[in-house]
């Protein structure tokens, strides 16, 4: 079924039944012993709202060239979060299991009932659901579309999609809230929160279409290898472009050729299952990828992060007409061009560490003054604790590797933060999130994910994709698929090896 996600209202149903997939542990011994979890008391929320607080980075438009960032292309921040959205949603919002508005009531829910409750509303296979939705409907007409997710596409069964000249913006339509708002029509509202991710969005759904255009056959034969074709591209980028870049490569290498040790479906769990310390914790390092502010394109000047969304009505239920062309689509000067992103001139992401852009502890489309939902860093610190997600020390006990010394945690870590961290005893039990951004700091000078890190995102990521019969890894005999990249057509444009040549077939600008 169509399902309507934003980061406002979380999954709603659009009918009967909402899909969903399971959450679990990776770790689940860990989880359901006190001594590898957070001491269970309101001064530990105390100390991670103030743990919370101390994590900002107040880098603003005017700082040295190059201070705090990484060597990590900024565009890897953004296909994190497209890759999030497109194999996760419901931790940040689901109340029945997580409800962190009543600060005095929050402990930690006991692991079996988070299992029971807490249901992930996305296929994590990395099948673009995201993009995709349902599909079409091929069992009759689709000329008459019936669900939601049948409107995305068009008789032809290529996905809607505004295009003029070098404008590509996701298809809208105007909605009363009460104001009018220019809403996108898409599988996942969540793709639509900030110009990045918006015209990320896009790009896909050009993708998706020129790769159609260049296929033969009946448009039913076309969109079903289309699909797969933009599928394999997705999944083969992720693993060898973006994991290669945000993990540890020894440790991707391995897990290539040797599988995941921690991650399987068959390690008594039974059924695929999404991984609440990769979904909770781990794959929540981009957040510290985040830059301050970015230069969108060659005419503009630096904005700040917070104006890329509801800081200036961009998007979301305040958003301003004036960022919308009398067609109703984004205007020329939103438009991003992409080698300020990815290339020899792009920005670069911020180091994988403890300090979060600044404009994200007052996120727009949360809680005005809520003291731990507006905050993304409280928030993902104290969501962290309520689903009894272990210890940085536990995990890396369960992997039998050898964690970060207290010294190592706080000898070089801002003062701030460290004497917040020393004060509540962080240091020798540490939030899974903040101990592996720590990590990734000290083992790798925050160029990358440390080793318990890059194990966890690297495990998930691949390991999704061996247990899915339908991904790349499960159909080297097809012609398409090559050591080196996915070949969606002939030529060196068609061969696609990494996001950079999946955005440019898009017709990504500037690359």
């Amino acid at each position: 079924m169509f399902q309507k996600i934003s980061h406002s209202t979380g999954v709603t149903d659009e009918e009967e039944i909402l899909f969903s997939t399971p959450f679990n542990y990776l770790f689940p011994e860990a989880a359901r012993s006190a001594a590898c979890l957070l001491p269970v008391s309101l001064n530990t929320i105390q100390g991670l709202k103030a743990l919370g607080n101390a994590m900002a980075d107040n880098g603003s438009i005017g700082d040295p060239a190059g201070q705090g960032d990484s060597q990590i292309d900024a565009l890897f921040t953004y296909i994190g979060q497209f890759i999030d959205h497109d194999i996760t949603a419901r931790t940040d919002r689901d109340t029945t299991i997580s409800d962190l508005s009543n600060e005095s009531a929050i402990t930690p829910a006991n692991p079996d009932n988070v299992i029971k409750t807490l249901k992930n509303g996305r296929r994590p296979q990395l099948d673009l659901d995201s993009v995709f939705g349902e599909g079409p409907g091929l069992a009759g007409s689709t000329a008459q579309a019936k669900t939601q997710s049948q409107i995305l596409y068009n008789n032809d069964l290529k996905l809607n999609l505004f295009k003029n000249g070098s404008r590509i913006d996701l298809p809208r339509q105007q909605i009363n809230n009460p104001d009018p708002v220019q809403q996108a029509i898409i599988a996942d509202g969540r793709n639509d929160e900030n110009l990045n991710i918006s015209q990320i969005q896009a790009l896909f759904l050009s993708f998706y279409n020129h790769v159609y255009d260049v296929l033969s056959g009946t448009k039913e034969e076309k969109y079903i290898r289309a699909r797969q074709l933009v599928r394999w591209s997705y999944q083969y980028a992720v693993v060898h472009d973006y994991l290669m870049a945000v993990c540890d490569r020894n440790i991707v290498l391995d897990v290539l050729a040797n599988g995941p040790r921690f991650y399987s479906s068959t390690a008594g769990k039974g059924e695929t299952f999404m991984p609440l310390e990769f979904s909770v914790a781990a794959f929540r390092f981009g957040h510290s990828m985040i830059r301050p502010f970015y230069k969108l394109n060659n005419t503009n000047s630096a904005v700040h992060l917070v104006n890329m969304a509801g800081g200036l009505q961009i998007l979301g239920p305040n958003a301003r007409a004036d960022n919308f062309d009398d067609d109703g689509q984004f205007v020329s000067g939103l438009m991003i061009n992409w080698s300020n992103f990815i290339g020899n001139s792009a920005q670069k992401a911020r180091k994988l560490d403890t300090k979060i852009a600044h404009d994200l502890f007052t996120l727009p489309f949360r809680p005005s003054g809520d003291p731990i939902l507006s905050s993304l860093t409280t928030s993902n610190l104290v969501r962290g604790y309520s689903l009894s997600i272990p210890t940085g020390q536990a995990v890396c006990d369960a992997m039998g590797i050898i964690p970060l010394s207290p010294s190592e945690i706080t000898s070089t870590e801002d003062p701030a933060i460290a004497a917040v961290v020393t004060a509540n005893n962080f240091d020798t039990r540490s939030p899974l999130w903040y101990y592996l951004l720590r990590e990734a700091a000290v083992q790798q000078g925050g160029e990358r994910l440390g080793e318990a890190g890059s194990r966890i995102v690297a495990e998930t990521l691949i390991g999704l994709l061996k247990q899915d019969p339908n991904s790349y890894m499960n159909n080297l005999h097809d012609p398409a698929i090559t050591d080196t990249h996915i070949e969606v057509t002939g030529g060196a444009y068609g061969k696609i090896s990494n996001f950079r040549s999946l955005l440019k077939f898009g017709g990504a600008a500037g690359l």
